[in-house]
């Protein structure tokens, strides 16, 4: 059994507790206060005896008290001690005594808040009956509210760890959601890889290849101006493709052979792909006319097959259409499988033209004249 379910068992809970209490009897005549004194000791209560209500405060500051007897000889006295029980000890319960009653007085001690009132001496035998069942109502009126707020703790407690399982059940939604969109862009990736390795593998010389993967790069970054620049022998480099998008031929032109030297040495010995959205920065580095490319985005990569250079690429527009996130990863993808295929169809090539047999000069030298099957 949980905390929650033993709160809710003790608060339905209707036992009894008969033990006895401690008192405290405040004022009244000497005589009255020793008989109720002895009644109450020989019921097992432990009974105390102050005269009047600042003598009451002093002894309810240092001890506990269940029940106080107050004599009732003057109002501004009863009033007094139920003052100060209602600052000190809320839980105490009071009842009231006086040798001369009334309807009036006993209903006047009542609404003030206390749950007996006793007529000296008629109703002393039944003083300590009357107590007893005062004081087992008043434990189990205090169990309750105990209970009771024992529960609203816990409910408190429930609410709390409600909510902290809710965040963690949206940070884990959250998570779950991010993988799942990490995951479907990752495929998405492959699928684009394979489809755009596909195409370019068809191609058998570099012009065509050329020209299908500008094409694919065109339909997935979207228009932008292109110069692809490939190796021509160990240093000098060569335009093998362009697009141009929004620049005037004859500008174009002399923009590409500009960038031809310096980007291109620069590109080739860096591994990684260059992003610069401020255009400027870019031709300051490379020593180029800052006009040409004010206002516009630039992305330089190397394409690389077996850790060799074999092609340069500069991508280049206006920057109120900037290159996305998704944009930059699709062209770190696009730029390997595109070296990779360069270097394979150069590669072909270049046995291809090793190997081709050459004219003989000496007929003689020919073991195959006029030998043949």
């Amino acid at each position: 059994m949980d905390y929650f379910d033993k709160a809710i068992e003790n608060t339905n809970s209707n036992e009894n507790d008969n033990s006895p209490g401690m008192i405290c009897i405040v004022g009244g005549e000497q005589s009255t206060v020793e008989s109720l004194r002895a009644l109450l000791e020989v019921a097992g209560h432990d009974v105390s005896c102050v005269a009047n209500s600042q003598a009451y405060e002093e002894h309810l500051t240092h001890n506990e008290v269940d029940v106080t007897l107050i004599s009732c000889q003057t109002k501004v006295h009863c009033e007094e001690v139920f003052e100060t029980t209602s600052l000190l000890s809320a839980s105490s319960i009071i009842a009231g005594f006086t040798s001369n009653p009334s309807y009036d007085a006993a209903i006047e001690f009542i609404r003030c808040g206390g749950v007996d009132f006793f007529n000296m001496p008629e109703d002393l035998n039944a003083v300590c009956e009357r107590i007893q069942l005062a004081l087992n109502q008043s434990r189990l009126n205090q169990e309750s509210i105990d209970n009771t707020n024992q529960i609203y703790d816990l409910c408190n407690q429930l609410n709390n760890e409600r909510h902290r399982i809710e965040s963690e059940k949206d940070s884990l939604c959250n998570d779950l959601a991010n993988s799942y969109c990490e995951t479907e862009k990752r495929m998405k990736q492959v699928a684009m890889c394979a489809e755009f390795k596909t195409l370019i593998n068809q191609e058998l010389d570099v012009e065509s290849m050329l020209r299908t993967a500008l094409g694919y790069l065109l339909t997935r970054i979207g228009a932008m101006n292109v110069a692809v620049y490939l190796r021509e022998g160990n240093v000098d480099w060569g335009v093998g493709a362009f697009v141009n998008y929004d620049r005037q031929a004859e500008e174009y032109q002399a923009l590409m052979n500009s960038m031809m030297g310096s980007v291109c040495s620069s590109v080739a010995n860096e591994p990684n792909l260059s992003r610069y959205t401020d255009g400027e920065v870019f031709a300051n580095m490379h020593n180029l006319e800052s006009e040409d490319f004010t206002g516009s985005e630039v992305i330089t990569f190397g394409c690389f097959n077996d850790q060799k250079c074999m092609a340069t690429v500069v991508l280049f527009r206006i920057d109120t259409k900037p290159f996305t996130q998704d944009m930059i990863e699709s062209l770190e993808s696009l730029r390997q499988i595109f070296g990779q295929q360069l270097g394979t169809i150069l590669r072909i090539y270049n046995r291809a033209e090793s190997t081709w047999p050459s004219e003989s000069i000496d007929n003689d030298d020919d073991w195959s004249f006029g030998k043949a099957a």
